[in-house]
């Protein structure tokens, strides 16, 4: 693989950025539930990409967009996920967008697989267990509900925004990309607004977009993963095929164990660098 071609260096760009996002999700979802972080960041990147646009002069015009699964559902279940997991057990389950997205692509854009699928699925298996198993203590029955919810919540969440990226392909290669992604994050937004006005969500989103502490990991966190890893993330997939984008990306899965242990000391132990080695293998296989 060249990884000089653009398309490439967009989505291994989308890996990095991220994977830093992820950690500051992690830690401002210690002071704003998800509904509430989902729709801070989503404003923040659509006032983002909108300026974008007027700086650009692009014209604005409503169309049908992924936004709303892969934005307004995916981004909540995966801030639910990364806050029961922490960001190196979430960075294993969401080893499972690789296989899942090259297998969408496979149906829905016919972009050749060969049978290493079912392999590559088995090894992003293993890596979950791996990662995710503790021994059977008392502390570990405590807490098995939540590590199960937390990857089963993630495992949507991956199947989410694997749909909504490759459905949207079609509608990339025709487009200019910031258009086509401000309007995605629109559509997301729309979705996840009508969420946070639920009584049971406005006092916390009230709080999430009052200045304050939060907004001193929250912000950057929004423009890092909403904005700058967003484009990327759309022009990688706009410049190269779908499969080849989804395993380039899952490096973040690397990036974020390394980022979580150097900023939120999380134990890096043994048996969580073999699951690591483990979702990557699979997502490599994934597009062989």
């Amino acid at each position: 693989m060249n990884l000089l071609h653009p398309g490439e260096l967009y989505s291994v760009g989308c890996a990095v950025l991220w994977s830093a996002a992820t950690i500051l999700f992690r830690k401002s979802g210690e002071q704003a539930p998800p509904v509430a972080l989902n729709l801070f960041k989503n404003t923040i990147a659509l006032i983002l990409f909108v300026a974008s646009l007027l700086v650009r002069g692009d014209v604005f015009l409503p169309a049908g967009v992924s936004g709303a699964v892969g934005i307004g559902i995916a981004d909540s279940l995966f801030l639910a996920s990364l806050n029961r997991l922490g960001a190196g057990g979430y960075a294993i389950v969401s080893a499972l967008y690789a296989p899942l997205a090259v297998l969408v692509a496979f149906l829905y854009l016919d972009e050749p697989i060969g049978p290493s699928l079912l392999a590559a699925t088995a090894l992003m298996v293993a890596a979950i267990l791996l990662g995710t198993w503790q021994p059977w203590t008392a502390q570990a029955r405590a807490d098995a509900r939540r590590v199960a919810g937390g990857v089963a919540i993630g495992a949507v969440a991956m199947l989410l925004i694997a749909v909504a990226i490759v459905f949207a392909k079609h509608v990339l290669d025709r487009t200019d990309p910031w258009w086509a992604t401000t309007v995605r994050v629109a559509g997301g937004l729309v979705f996840i607004a009508g969420q946070g006005l639920l009584p049971q969500h406005r006092p916390a989103v009230a709080a999430c977009f009052r200045p304050g502490r939060l907004w001193r990991v929250a912000l950057p966190a929004a423009v890092i993963g909403s904005y700058l890893a967003m484009i990327v993330w759309i022009l990688g997939m706009k410049y190269t095929h779908a499969s080849t984008a989804a395993v380039l990306n899952q490096t973040s899965t690397i990036f974020t164990v390394i980022l979580g242990w150097m900023f939120l000391a999380e134990r890096v132990t043994l048996r969580k660098f073999a699951a690591v080695a483990c979702a990557f293998a699979g997502a490599v296989v994934a597009t062989i």
